[in-house]
This record gives structure tokens, sequence and C-alpha cells, in this order.
């Protein structure tokens, strides 16, 4: 009699157990591709950072080569041309020292990308590079030298 009583499908207990199952398979998912977001914002903020730090290092050595010593600067901000979309702010910002060897200076230029809404940094990207110091006057040492050249040519092909 108690056969005839039952009947099939599922009971409120596991109806309950299954929904609990699904809302913590649920949460785990959503963690996992909120930690999937946050790897790419950050890997795509240290691409830009790298390509930035770049650019600005081979502006400095553009002006190195025309004789104008770097400069420091403490900080400056970025105009973003490309990703308008982006929820970073780039600063960036150039240290100007004497390097181990004489006659070098150590150029270190160091990007930051920094969240939008809380203005922490996200991502840090630094490139150093040694370069003549302009201020030394060797173009002017090589001018001299040329000079002298000349001098002893003149001097030799006038004595005899």
């Amino acid at each position: 009699m108690s056969h005839r009583n039952r009947r099939p499908g599922f009971s409120l207990l596991e109806m309950l157990l299954a929904l609990a199952i699904l809302g913590g398979a649920l949460a785990v998912l959503s963690r996992i591709a909120d930690t999937g977001m946050s790897a790419a914002r950050e890997s795509r903020d240290l691409a830009a950072a790298r390509i930035l730090c770049q650019t600005k290092l081979a502006e400095i050595m553009l002006d190195v080569t025309a004789g104008i010593t770097p400069q420091a600067i403490a900080s400056a901000n970025f105009e973003m041309p490309f990703d308008s979309q982006s929820s970073s702010v780039f600063q960036y910002s150039v240290d100007v020292q004497p390097a181990p060897l004489d006659g070098l200076l150590a150029v270190r230029v160091v990007v930051e990308s920094l969240d939008l809404n809380t203005a922490a940094p996200r991502n840090r990207y630094a490139l150093t590079r040694w370069v003549i110091d302009p201020t030394l006057g060797l173009e002017e040492a090589e001018a001299e030298e040329e000079m002298m050249r000349e001098q002893a040519a003149a001097a030799a092909g006038g004595g005899t």
C-alpha cells in the first residue's frame, strides 16, 4: 500500500541540495572569470606600458644624439591616442643620474599604469640606458684634435 502512495520525482531535500551545488559552482566560476579579466587587464596595461616606455626612451635618445642633455621629469601623464576605452591612465618619470663610469649618464624611464577609479598603480615598467654625457664637450674635443692634425700636416708640408 505504501508503494502506491509514493509519487515519482524529487523530494524537497534533493532539490535544495541540487540548488546549493549549482550556487557553489556558479560562485567559483564567477571568481575564475573575474581573475581572468584582471589578468587580461594587467597584461594589456603592461604591454602598453612597455611600448610607451620604449617610445619615451627613444625620444630621449634622439635628443641626446642631437647634443641635448636629458632632463629629469618627476611625473607626467601620457596622452593616450590609441586606447580610448582603457580604464588606466599612464604616467612616466625620467631619472638622470651619473653612471658608475666617468662620462656616462644613466637615463631611467619608468612608466606606471594607474587605475582611473582609485589612482592606484596597476603595473610598472622601467628601462635604463647609459649614454655619453653631452655636456662633456666631446664634439669640441674632436674638432680641436682635427685642427691640431691639420696644423701638424700644414707644418710638415710647409717645412719641406
